[in-house]
């Protein structure tokens, strides 16, 4: 981990942590500054921006809301969000799709509907150039909704019903987990910072996790989320990052984030054990990452490494190369980030030599 910061020009701080299912093994460690400025040393107890990962924790809250018999997949979204938001949401190819849309798409990403971060209008910016380019800035679930409707479009209609278990219509986009984050605060009528406090960060106590932007007792405890990079420049979006909420807002830490992932894929947030199994419905993304119900799977096929097959990831990855995961054929989970949004390829790489570090260490 010190030469991941060392020979990299581009990444300035890392933490990564391991753990093995059988409880033989863990380790975490921290290299370089946490604040650009400061110079403040990075420790395995410094928050970092968990970004993406954040779905995790709406997917699973709407899971268990499911299980509660507060809500269901198959419920159309126009149940918990109001008609004025929703309407025309969904207009493709010169057909209106918006009321087959269901708490199911969202979940899934087959809603079809446009990416509002990274999709760019004709002729325009996306909101991530300008992020990285110009200046930090807000928004709300209106102005998502703005953007999915006026300035981009559907990639697909809705999944169809048949084709839940078998279909391939999927496509990542963050406007379904802002939709969704409505839907949950919807249901369980408080906002998204309560419910993820009630359904896992107490039941948990997990001490350093937050929806950035609603924990400033946690921030003040443990100092401000480590610094994020474009490159080699530190983005200071303390706007957005509050903004992303349900899609990726969340701060945490690497002991944090390892407890809620075993806890997560032991099924312990579930009363059902199906419900877990129902979230592995895999739907291809873009290489080599699948998607299910808020978890990803990353799967080298075996012509890339013939030799020695790289193993199946579960978990989730974020655009600040935080990463998530775990490997079942080596019963060890991983935990880190890079704070690096350039190169999203290689949080992938680091956690493949990590697994194969542990591994060789343990033999």
């Amino acid at each position: 981990i010190d030469s991941l910061v060392s020979k990299n020009l581009d990444i300035f701080n890392a933490v990564i942590g391991v753990d093995t299912t059988q409880g033989d093994f863990h380790w975490s460690g921290a290299a370089g500054i946490t604040d650009a400025d400061q110079k403040k040393a990075m420790t395995v107890d410094t928050p970092i921006f968990i970004a993406s990962i954040t779905k995790m924790y709406t997917s699973a809250s709407t899971m268990i809301l499911e299980e509660q018999g507060r809500l269901s997949l198959d419920d159309p979204i126009s149940k918990y969000l109001p008609e004025e938001l929703i309407d025309g949401l969904h207009r493709y190819k010169g057909q209106d799709y918006t009321d087959q849309l269901q708490v199911y798409h969202l979940i899934s990403q087959t809603s079809g509907l446009p990416d509002y971060f990274m999709d760019k209008p004709k002729g325009g910016k996306s909101i991530f150039d300008r992020l990285v380019v110009d200046n930090d800035l807000a928004w709300d679930l209106e102005e998502v909704v703005a953007i999915a409707k006026n300035d981009l479009s559907p990639k697909f209609p809705p999944e169809p019903q048949a084709q839940k278990k078998s279909g391939k219509s999927a496509y990542y986009a963050d406007t379904n987990y802002q939709l969704l984050g409505a839907v949950v605060e919807s249901v369980a009528q408080k906002p998204l910072q309560e419910v993820f406090a009630d359904l896992i960060v107490d039941p948990l106590n997990l001490s350093s996790t937050y929806l950035f932007g609603y924990g400033e007792p946690q921030m003040a405890a443990d100092g401000p989320p480590a610094d994020i990079y474009y490159k080699t420049w530190p983005l200071h979006i303390n706007k957005a990052m509050t903004s992303f909420g349900p899609d990726g807002g969340m701060v945490s830490n690497i002991e944090d984030s390892l407890k809620f992932l075993r806890y997560y894929l032991e099924g312990k947030f579930f009363t059902n054990p199906v419900t877990l199994e129902r979230m592995k419905n895999w739907k291809k993304i873009f290489f080599p990452l699948q998607y299910g119900l808020g978890l990803m799977r990353f799967k080298l096929p075996r012509i890339f490494s013939p030799f020695s097959p790289s193993p199946e990831l579960i978990g989730h990855s974020g655009s600040t190369s935080a990463f998530l995961f775990y490997s079942e054929s080596d019963q060890i989970y991983i935990s880190g980030t890079l704070n690096q949004i350039e190169n999203q390829g290689r949080p992938f790489r680091v956690i493949l030599k990590f697994i194969k570090l542990v591994n060789e260490g343990l033999s």
